[in-house]
């Protein structure tokens, strides 16, 4: 990170405008690409990634109110109740002038609402009749559309009405695939914010306080740091640990015990990234557990040393660290039944974004500016447990790893 996070007059830092154009033309890019003419979108990060706009977190787990793009017509057409939400988004969005719409432009039934069948086949009978309308306007008549998720009557209204509809996910993740320098910096942003939380945790958590004690402590000092939300929290101690419990209870955490804590996704401006730590509490770490954290390590040395560019996501698929591989640069863990698996994929404005490394997933070439996240976990049968996380981008020539907080030895936090 060169620059703070607030934009001044006296140094060039994160150009705004640029990174939404980018975005944007990365878009109908995509939709030239795949023949596409427009594209109803429900997916909360992409709904952020097209049109820059921030609104409450818990639409991403309902499908709300979808935004509508038409191919090459600039900007998507977003719904708003009138004289309500329209008021803020047109004063804070003014880029999204001219497609901010209502109802009498656009109905938009609600999918989790319950309706009977004659109601809804109607309802979205009006939608689809409206949206030809906008399409014929947009010169994009006749063209498929694209849906990344929807409900049946949605779909068989667009059918009915002789329309082509296609999947909508595969395009929008392959235009937000290569970040750019502004892209990064926001994460490498929402990385400090993670670190903000762990130098919280190092200052005021002892033994005795509970699982759910480090979460306030570290949910505090992100949000002090100017995080926009947390979509989620691992936090696992002692027996918890072995297996990975992935929550976090009121359990209180002893001296001598191991304590892995995630604060998933810290994001900002939209970028977020994988950050996973594991500490010892109170207590010098044993041998096992050295040994153990050690392991964890060395699968981090793997990734980095495999990803650069101009290797593709199935040499990537077939080199990396997997589930129950043994590992051979460390004699002694032989001497432990043991078991670890570990999640790998790309980073940037959604988690698990593209491209995947997975030998299913059609092959790509690594190029500078692509993220991924690597989470390595390991534990001992009826021991203890590790988890280390890192986001990496590839470079020039390899990688840098995003996540700046020491994973390399095994650390104590006693307050």
């Amino acid at each position: 990170m060169t620059y703070g996070k607030n934009n001044v007059d006296w140094q060039q830092r994160i150009d705004f405008d640029k990174l939404r154009q980018h975005r944007i033309d990365k878009a109908h890019e995509a939709m030239h690409k795949y023949g596409i003419g427009t594209a109803i979108i429900y997916s909360w990060d992409s709904m952020r990634y097209l049109t820059s706009n921030f609104n409450h977190p818990y639409t991403r787990h309902i499908p709300w109110h979808p935004i509508v793009l038409f191919r090459d017509a600039g900007y998507p057409y977003m719904y708003t109740k009138k004289d309500i939400d329209d008021y803020w988004l047109k004063r804070d969005a003014p880029w999204l002038e001219g497609r901010i719409i209502s109802d009498d432009v656009l109905t938009l039934p609600e999918l989790i609402h319950i309706t009977d069948k004659a109601t809804s086949i109607e309802r979205w009978g009006k939608y689809v009749q409206q949206l030809k309308s906008l399409m014929k306007e947009h010169g994009v008549d006749g063209l498929p559309v694209s849906i990344d998720f929807a409900g049946a009557y949605l779909i068989n209204a667009l059918q009915d009405a002789g329309l082509e509809v296609v999947d909508g996910n595969s395009w929008v993740l392959e235009a937000s695939m290569v970040k750019t320098d502004d892209e990064v910096e926001l994460m490498r942003q929402a990385a400090s914010m993670n670190e903000a939380g762990y130098s919280a945790l190092t200052r005021e958590f002892m033994p005795g306080m509970r699982e759910n004690d480090a979460q306030a402590i570290m949910a505090k000092a992100i949000y002090q740091a100017g995080a926009e939300y947390i979509e989620g929290w691992v936090v696992c101690s002692g027996p918890r640990s072995s297996p990975r419990s992935f929550n976090y209870s009121d359990r209180v955490v002893r001296p001598g015990e191991i304590m892995s804590i995630e604060a998933c996704h810290v994001t900002y401006c939209g970028y977020k990234v994988c950050y996973d730590r594991t500490f010892v509490v109170g207590d010098k770490p044993t041998d096992a557990q050295k040994e153990l954290y050690a392991a964890t390590v060395g699968l981090h040395h793997r990734i980095m040393d495999i990803l650069k560019p101009g290797i593709t996501t199935h040499d990537v698929a077939r080199l990396r660290p997997k589930p129950h591989e043994p590992v051979r640069s460390l004699k002694e863990l032989r001497n432990y039944q043991t078991g670890f698996k570990n999640h790998f994929g790309g980073m940037g404005i959604r988690w698990n974004d593209a491209p995947a490394c997975n030998l299913g997933a059609p092959e790509r070439v690594l190029e500078k500016n692509m993220v991924f996240a690597y989470h390595s976990i390991f534990w001992l049968v009826g021991g203890d447990g590790i988890a280390i996380e890192n986001t990496y981008r590839v470079t020039d020539t390899g990688c840098e790893n995003l996540c700046k907080w020491p994973f390399e030895e095994l650390r104590v936090i006693s307050g």
